[in-house]
């Protein structure tokens, strides 16, 4: 990895549909270079692949981010098995200093009980929940066809135009249309799942924090420090932040932190080492495919 490499997952991470030429147009390279360091990242494995985000309140679903011990009876290798037997968990981190860190999706109240009492019954000991918000629309209705191409996008959002036509049966034309939709109406985002530890000499930290007063204001100011790096898990509800920090090795990571943490704006605030992480749950995926088919 080399400061190109992280130049270009900074622009697929807003929008992993954009063409390797504009890439290429906005770093002042080639295409080719673009194109052979994108294949050498899928590669290594620190681009998993490239998936499509929309506001799952469509599906009847709300997303947590979930904080937890695990059991001192059990082996790390064993929990963590565990916990992907939990079908509502969607992605897991393993941190440093033996915590977990996951993301779920749930219906409601009573079923995030249900799935509190699936974690205590495995041995977890919960510290901590945020929900978060996904900052795309929720109220514009999606077409049955409009569910069938975001089905295409799950595991693949940079499939072509071509593909998913002749997937779907329909038209190039139709399928363009209504990708246009979906960029007009901000109604998906497209984005790679990066794993930051498969990148050799380089560490990442889940940080967590409580603000005073509402969240949003606060992390546009925090964005505005160049010197800070990071990926935004999601927009939690407010009044916290959750932000992936990476950097060469912990110490740098710390001083990052250090550097959030000491804001008048932030009351609590924690941070862990990430050494292992995977994606887990295919509920989304399935419950799709119960609209579509």
């Amino acid at each position: 990895m080399n400061n190109l490499d992280f130049q270009i997952l900074k622009i697929l991470d807003k929008n992993c549909r954009i063409s390797y030429s504009e890439v290429a147009n906005n770093l002042d390279v080639s295409v080719r270079s673009v194109s052979r360091r994108v294949d050498l990242m899928i590669q290594d494995g620190v681009i998993e692949r490239f998936k499509v985000n929309f506001n799952y309140n469509r599906l009847g679903f709300r997303q947590h981010i979930v904080f937890l011990r695990p059991p001192p009876y059990k082996s790390s290798d064993e929990f963590f098995k565990d916990l992907q037997g939990i079908p509502e968990i969607e992605r897991i981190w393993q941190q440093l200093d033996g915590s977990y860190t996951f993301t779920l999706f749930s219906k409601d109240a009573k079923h995030i009980e249900e799935i509190n009492v699936a974690l205590l019954k495995i041995g977890a000991n919960l510290t901590g929940r945020a929900e978060v918000r996904m900052h795309l629309p929720s109220d514009i209705p999606f077409s049955r066809l409009d569910w069938k191409i975001i089905y295409q996008l799950l595991d693949n959002s940079r499939v072509s135009i071509g593909d998913i036509a002749a997937e779907l049966g329909v038209s190039e034309k139709t399928i363009s249309r209504r990708l246009k939709r979906f960029d007009n109406m901000r109604l998906v985002k497209y984005t790679p799942v990066i794993n930051f530890e498969a990148i050799t000499e380089m560490s990442t930290g889940i940080a967590s924090f409580e603000t005073i007063g509402p969240s949003k204001a606060i992390y546009e100011n925090i964005k505005k420090e160049q010197s800070l790096k990071y990926w935004r898990i999601a927009g939690s509800v407010s009044p916290s932040i959750v932000l992936f920090l990476y950097g060469k090795n912990i110490s740098e990571i710390y001083l990052m932190y250090e550097r959030i943490a000491s804001r008048n704006e932030i009351k609590n605030n924690r941070l862990s080492i990430v050494v292992k992480n995977c994606e887990n749950s295919p509920l989304v995926r399935d419950t799709i495919r119960k609209i579509i088919t």
